[in-house]
C-alpha cells in the first residue's frame, strides 16, 4: 500500500516562511504526526496538518524578510498615518468598530449555532446511505405519517430488496432500571434493537462485542459513563445485571454517543425478535401496527429511488388493501432526521430524545436574522468610514500635489479599512469567547469555541469580512478618482457627495430595525397568550410520579393513601395518561353503534379522584362512582366527543369503543373542553374511562400540592420505596412539561429580541456618527440662520426632517413584510392572537425615540454654540 503524503501546498507554505534552522525538524515532526493520523483516517490527518503548521507561524520561527518594495514603505507609511490618526479621533474609530463588532458577534453565532443544527446526526461515516423509514397512513381524518412502522418490516425489506444490505428494528418500552449488586439506577436513554444495528449506525466499541451470543431475551451495550457509574472500577464486559428483560449479559462497553447525536443512548439491548414468545411475539411479526423503528443501509450507488417504485408490490405480499393505505413507505436519511421530522407521529415505540427535532425553516429565519444585523452594522460602518474618508480631502490633496497617484490613495484607503475591520473581527473573537457559555444556556446546546474555526464556518467569515472591507474602502475610492487637484485642496470638497446613498443605507437600517421589533412584540404576546391561556385545567401545582414496575402498579391503592397522608398534598389520583402528555397518548374509534361510522378520540384512563385533582369541569352527568365492579364499563366525554358523535342529551347513553375488541359503554358525564396537547393543536376528541379499563393500564400517580414541593417529593418518594423498593422514583412538574412544547418557540423569541436590540443599538450608534457629520457640514448654515433669528427648535426641527421621512418610509416597507410572515407563523397555531395596529406603532414609536433622543443630544449641543464660532468654520 502506498504510502500517504502530507499536503504539499502546505509544506510548501511551511518551507517558505520558516527558518532553515528550524525547517528540517518541525516538517520531520509534522510530517510523522500526520502518517500516524492517516493510519485511522487520511481526511482527518489532512485537515490536522493544515492546522499543525498553522500553530507553527510564531515570531522565532519566521524568517527574517527586509522591506524592498515601494509599496511595502508605503504601507508602513499609511500604518503609522492610521494610528496616528486613530488616537486623535479615537471617539469616532471606537464608535464604528463597536457596531460592526456587534454585528460581527450576532452573525457568528448565528452562524455557530445553524451549523450545529445542521450537522446533527452528521457523524456516522456512511450517513448518505442510511435512511429511516418512514411511513405514511391515508384515513378519512387526513393523512398521518409515523416514525413508527410495521413491526416486521426491517427483516422483510433486507429479504425482499437487493439495494439494502443491513436493515435493523429499534424499540423502547418506557422506564428501566439497572442493578448490579447493592447499586439500582434509573435510565430511560435506551433502546432495544437488533443486531443489524451495529451494521449501520458508528458505535465505537471500547470492550467487548456486542454481536456475542447471549443467553435469555438480550444482552446489553453500555455507554463509557453508565458502566462507571453502574460498576465503578470493575471491568462490565461479561458480567450479568438485573434489568426489565431479567438477567442480562453486558456483551460490551462504547464511547459515550457524540453531542451531536439526537439520541443520547446510555444503553443498547440486543436482542433476536425470534426470541421473543407469546402475546409480544405475535405482536412484532403483526404487519398490523406501528410501534418500531426500522433503519437500513443502503448498498453503494443505490438509494431510495431504486427501491420506492417496488414498495407497492412489496406491501401487497404482506398486506391486503386496507393495510396498504395505512403503511404506504417512504424513507429518510439521518441526516434529515433533526430538522426534517416536525410532520412525524410517534406511535409509541420510538426511543427518548436527548436533543429535540428543530426545523429547518427556523434555521433559514435565525440565518436571516443574522444576515439583516450584519447588514445594518456593515451599512453603518460603509457610512461611517465613507464620511470620514471623504472628510480628507485636505490630506489627499496634499498628497497629490506631491505626486501621490489615485492609485495610491485608494490603497492607503483599503489598508486603513482592512485595519479598521481587522480589529472588529478580533474583538467579536474575544466577545463570542467570553459570551459562549451564556449562548449555550440560552439554546440548550453544548458548542466549544475551536469548532468556530472550523472549515465549514471559516468560509463565511472571511467572505463577511471581504465583503465589509470593499465596499466600505470603494465608496470613497469612487470619488477619489473624479475630483481633480485644485479640489482636492479645498476642506471639504465633497460635501454633500453620496447623501442619497448614505440616506439610502438609513432606510435600509431602519427597515430591518423595525421589522425585527415587530416580530419581538408578536412572538412576546403569542408565548404569553399560549403560556397563560385558560387550559380548561389548572396545570400548576401537579406532580406526576410514573409508575414503572408491576409491584408499584399492583400495589396503587397503598401508595395512594400513604401520599395523601402528607399535609401538603391536596389530592391524590391514578391516571394512564396526563394532559401534556410526553409519551404516546392512546387513541380508539368511538362508534354511536355497532356498525355506525366510527371517530377517532384518544384515551385517559383516571380513578374516581382524577376529576377533582385535575381540576376539570363537568358540564353535565357525574363522575366516577369509586366502585371499580360498577365503573370498569363506564366512559365521561369532552365536548368535542359530543359534538362529534351527534349525541344529544349524552348521559346515560351508550356507546361503542373498538380497542382490541368492541365494547359497550355507558356516558356518565360530560366534561368541559381541555386542552390536552400544545396549542398548535385543536382541541379533538377526548373519552375518560375508569382506571381499570381494558384499553390501558394506569401509568402515574398525580399529585396536587400546597405549600413546598421538596417535602411532598421527599414523602412520596419514602411512601414509593416502602411498596416498591427496587424501582427509584421519577417524578415531573407538570407545568414544567407544558413548557416543552413552546421551548424552540422561546428560543426564536430570544433570538430576535436579542437581535432586533442589537440592531436598533448599531442603527443608534450609526446615526449617532451621520448626524455628527451632517451637523458639521451645516455648521456656517446654522451660524447664519441663528445670527438672523432661528431658534434652536426650528435648527432641530430642520435637521430632523429627511430622518422622519426616512422612518415613515421604512415604515410603509417593513410593516407588510413583517405582516406577512408573521401571520403565516401565527397560522400553525390553533389558538393565537391577532395582528393589531398598535404592535406596528409600537415599533416604530421604539425607533423613533431612540434614533431622535440620540440626534437630538447631538443637535442640540450644536444648536446652543455661539454663532461667532459656527460663522468662522472654514
Amino acid at each position: 500500500m502506498q504510502q500517504q503524503q502530507p499536503p504539499q501546498k502546505w509544506l510548501q507554505f511551511l518551507r517558505w516562511f520558516c527558518k532553515d534552522d528550524f525547517i528540517e525538524e518541525i516538517e520531520g515532526d509534522l510530517t510523522e504526526l500526520f502518517e500516524k493520523r492517516a493510519d485511522h483516517s487520511v481526511a482527518l490527518a489532512r485537515r490536522h496538518f493544515m492546522w499543525d503548521v498553522i500553530k507553527t507561524i510564531r515570531w522565532i520561527n519566521m524568517k527574517k524578510r527586509k522591506i524592498e518594495s515601494i509599496t511595502m514603505y508605503a504601507i508602513d507609511n499609511y500604518l503609522k498615518i492610521y494610528f496616528r490618526r486613530f488616537r486623535r479621533g479615537f471617539l469616532h474609530y471606537s464608535v464604528n468598530i463597536l457596531g460592526l463588532v456587534l454585528g460581527f458577534t450576532v452573525l457568528f453565532f448565528v452562524l455557530l449555532y445553524s451549523n450545529d443544527e445542521m450537522k446533527m446526526d452528521s457523524y456516522h461515516s456512511k450517513s448518505d446511505r442510511i435512511f429511516r423509514v418512514i411511513e405514511k397512513s391515508e384515513t378519512e381524518e387526513g393523512t398521518n405519517y409515523y416514525s413508527s412502522v410495521a413491526n416486521p418490516m426491517a427483516p422483510a425489506m433486507k429479504a425482499d430488496f437487493p439495494e439494502i444490505v443491513e436493515s435493523a428494528s429499534m424499540v423502547y418500552f418506557g422506564s428501566a432500571t439497572y442493578t448490579y449488586k447493592d447499586k439500582n439506577i434509573a435510565n430511560r436513554n435506551y433502546a432495544i434493537v437488533t443486531s443489524g444495528f451495529f451494521n449501520i449506525w458508528d458505535i465505537s466499541i471500547l470492550n467487548g462485542n456486542p454481536l456475542k451470543d447471549y443467553q435469555g431475551l438480550a444482552g446489553v451495550v453500555l455507554s463509557e459513563d453508565f458502566a462507571n457509574s453502574l460498576f465503578g472500577d470493575e471491568d462490565p464486559v461479561g458480567k450479568v445485571i438485573e434489568t426489565r428483560l431479567d438477567k442480562t449479559e453486558v456483551l460490551a462497553v462504547m464511547k459515550n454517543m457524540p453531542k451531536n447525536a439526537t439520541y443520547q443512548f446510555d444503553i443498547f439491548f440486543v436482542t433476536d425478535i425470534n426470541k421473543w414468545d407469546g402475546r409480544i411475539s405475535q405482536f412484532f411479526k403483526s404487519w398490523d401496527s406501528h410501534f418500531m423503528a426500522t433503519w437500513v443501509l443502503f448498498r453503494e450507488g443505490t438509494g431510495p429511488d431504486d427501491v420506492l417504485p417496488k414498495t407497492d408490490a412489496f406491501l401487497s405480499k404482506y398486506m391486503n388493501d386496507d393495510q396498504k393505505r395505512e403503511h404506504q413507505i417512504g424513507f429518510q436519511n439521518i441526516q434529515d432526521m433533526h430538522l426534517h421530522s416536525d410532520h412525524l407521529t410517534e406511535a409509541g415505540g420510538d426511543p427518548l430524545r436527548a436533543i429535540p427535532y428543530s426545523n429547518n425553516q427556523f434555521v433559514y429565519i435565525i440565518l436571516i436574522i443574522g444576515a439583516c444585523v450584519i447588514i445594518i452594522a456593515s451599512l453603518n460602518f460603509i457610512n461611517l468610514s465613507s464620511v470620514q474618508a471623504l472628510k480628507r480631502t485636505l490630506e489627499a490633496g496634499i498628497r497629490k500635489v506631491n505626486g501621490a497617484s489615485t492609485k495610491q490613495l485608494r490603497i492607503q484607503l483599503f489598508v486603513e479599512t482592512f485595519i479598521t475591520i481587522l480589529l472588529a473581527f478580533i474583538l467579536s473573537w474575544v466577545l463570542i469567547a467570553l459570551l459562549l457559555p451564556y449562548f449555550n444556556y440560552l439554546t440548550g446546546k453544548t458548542m466549544y469555541f475551536d469548532e468556530f474555526f472550523s472549515l465549514d464556518l471559516v468560509g463565511y467569515q472571511l467572505a463577511a469580512f471581504t465583503t465589509t472591507w470593499i465596499l466600505s474602502a470603494l465608496v470613497p475610492a469612487v470619488y477619489y478618482a473624479k475630483l481633480d487637484r485644485a479640489i482636492f485642496m479645498t476642506k471639504n470638497a465633497f460635501a454633500g457627495k453620496g447623501d442619497r446613498l448614505r440616506k439610502a443605507f438609513v432606510l435600509v437600517q431602519y427597515t430591518i430595525s423595525m421589522g425585527l421589533i415587530i416580530g419581538v412584540v408578536v412572538l412576546y404576546n403569542q408565548l404569553n397568550f399560549i403560556q397563560n391561556k385558560n387550559l380548561g385545567f389548572d396545570n400548576s401545582g401537579l406532580i406526576t410520579l410514573d409508575i414503572n414496575s408491576g409491584k408499584a402498579r399492583g400495589s396503587f391503592k397503598g401508595i395512594k393513601d400513604g401520599i395523601a397522608k402528607h399535609p401538603g398534598v391536596v389530592n391524590v389520583t391514578t391516571t394512564t395518561r396526563v394532559p401534556g402528555e410526553w409519551k404516546n397518548l392512546p387513541e380508539s374509534d368511538l362508534l354511536l353503534s355497532k356498525n355506525a361510522e366510527p371517530i377517532t378520540a384518544s384515551h385517559y384512563g383516571f380513578d374516581s379522584d382524577g376529576i377533582s385533582t385535575y381540576g376539570f369541569k363537568i358540564i353535565d352527568g357525574s363522575d366516577f362512582s369509586g366502585n371499580d365492579a360498577s365503573d370498569t364499563l363506564k366512559v365521561i366525554l369532552n365536548e368535542t366527543a359530543v359534538k362529534s358523535l351527534g349525541l344529544e342529551d349524552p348521559v346515560g347513553k351508550s356507546i361503542w369503543i373498538q380497542e382490541d375488541t368492541l365494547s359497550r359503554f355507558q356516558v356518565i358525564g360530560v366534561v368541559e373542553d381541555f386542552h390536552f396537547e400544545s396549542l398548535y393543536e385543536p382541541i379533538k376528541p377526548v373519552f375518560i374511562t375508569s382506571w381499570n379499563n381494558p384499553i390501558m393500564v394506569i401509568d402515574y400517580f398525580v399529585i396536587r400540592y400546597n405549600g413546598d414541593p421538596k417535602q411532598v417529593l421527599t414523602h412520596a418518594e419514602n411512601v414509593n420505596a416502602e411498596f416498591d423498593p427496587e424501582t427509584p422514583a421519577e417524578f415531573n412538574f407538570l407545568d414544567e412539561q407544558w413548557r416543552r412544547y413552546y421551548k424552540a418557540d422561546e428560543t426564536r423569541g430570544n433570538f430576535i429580541m436579542i437581535s432586533a436590540i442589537l440592531s436598533v443599538l448599531i442603527s443608534v450608534i450609526g446615526l449617532f456618527g451621520m448626524i455628527h457629520y451632517t451637523v458639521e457640514r451645516r455648521t456656517k448654515e446654522i451660524g447664519i440662520r441663528k445670527v438672523i433669528g432661528a431658534s434652536i427648535p426650528t435648527i432641530i426641527k430642520l435637521l430632523l426632517k429627511d430622518y422622519l421621512v426616512l422612518l415613515c418610509v421604512a415604515m410603509l416597507i417593513a410593516s407588510p413584510l413583517a405582516w406577512y410572515m408573521l401571520n403565516d407563523w401565527l397560522a400553525t397555531f390553533a389558538f393565537r392572537i391577532d395582528l393589531s395596529i398598535w404592535i406596528f406603532a409600537f415599533a416604530f414609536l421604539v425607533v423613533l425615540l431612540v434614533s431622535f433622543m440620540t440626534v437630538i443630544s447631538r443637535v442640540y449641543s450644536m444648536a446652543k454654540s455661539n454663532p461667532v464660532n459656527s460663522l468662522r468654520y472654514e
